[in-house]
């Protein structure tokens, strides 16, 4: 499969994904969590392609993390 093709089907299926989410759950919880994608971003590249992290995006991490927990919390 070429990578643009592969490209096209995963965005259609999180699309997809995502109409599920909002049906199915909270939207105030599924909104937030779909909006931290550039967090997962920043975590696969210091995973996968061992990247170093600036003081700016530990700190973007951080108060992702507490947003999450504080709406997951109530």
């Amino acid at each position: 499969m070429r990578p643009a093709v592969g490209a096209g089907v995963l965005g259609g299926a999180a699309n997809l994904l995502y109409l599920a989410a909002t049906g199915a759950g909270q939207l105030a919880v599924v909104a937030v969590l779909t909006s931290l994608y550039p967090a997962i971003t920043v975590l696969l590249a210091r995973t996968l392609l061992g990247e170093r992290w600036g003081a700016a995006q530990k700190a973007g991490l951080g108060v992702c993390a507490a947003a999450v927990a504080a709406i997951a919390l109530g």
